[in-house]
């Protein structure tokens, strides 16, 4: 994840709109944003332990005996199934806060605490016609990022994912979570799938390489947006 997001670009276009360094809104604003750059935080730290954790020699001897790394107070197994569930966890929860950054940093709901403000069509929709549009569908169609919402959900709601080490890979062993379709109308859909056998390491590093940069690259487009905006009312 090279690609760097400049969380404070929303505060300062939106200081510039409102004409003011104070208001509820910036003070909303304020909090989301700083809770985005630390979601971002967590996820880089449970990325690194993880791929440091599970090589190909831990996991050989985490398949041997109950093995337990110099300096650790747990087995290996405990440490990198941790960092799986806590990368997605926190992914989830970056994503699914981005919804209430933009309804405060364009605002279509009256209400920014209404439980409408989600990874919805409904929502969604309330942006189309402004240029970053295509872009914020893309993500609400993204299978690895409904993936994450699965995998969380289920760990949450329900149990935890067994992780199957494979001697030199890990993988899940299964969990199901909603595949987004578009229909004949070109609705929004969503059908069940059922992940089994996935490489665990290499669907994390999708998330980190791809993932998050789609989500910053989507923050860019809404930023420039405001920026033009901005710029063409002067």
């Amino acid at each position: 994840m090279e690609q760097q997001l400049d969380i404070g670009r929303f505060i300062s276009l939106k200081k510039q709109e409102l004409g003011a360094e104070n208001s509820d809104s910036i003070a909303k604003l304020e909090v989301c944003t700083q809770s985005i750059y630390r979601w971002l935080q967590y996820c880089e730290y449970h990325y690194v332990n993880l791929v440091e954790t599970a090589t190909e020699p831990n996991l050989r001897f985490d398949r041997i005996s109950v093995y337990r790394r110099g300096g650790e107070t747990v087995p290996v197994r405990y440490v990198y199934e941790a960092n799986i569930a806590a990368f997605l966890n926190s992914l989830h929860a970056l994503l699914d806060s981005f919804p209430y950054l933009l309804n405060l940093f364009i605002p279509v709901m009256d209400d920014p605490e209404s439980t409408s403000i989600k990874w919805h069509e409904s929502f969604i929709k309330k942006y189309k016609g402004m240029a970053f549009y295509d872009e914020l569908i893309g993500l609400l169609l993204d299978t690895t990022f409904h993936k994450v919402k699965g995998y969380v959900n289920t760990i949450k709601h329900k149990h935890l994912i067994r992780i199957s080490n494979q001697w030199n890979y890990l993988e899940f062993e299964e969990y199901t979570y909603k595949q987004p379709f578009r229909d004949a109308h070109g609705k929004i859909t969503f059908h069940p799938e059922i992940v089994t056998g996935e490489n665990v390491v290499s669907f994390i590093e999708s998330c980190h390489d791809e993932l998050i940069p789609k989500l910053f690259n989507l923050c860019e487009s809404v930023v420039h947006f405001k920026s033009s905006e901005l710029s063409n009312d002067l």
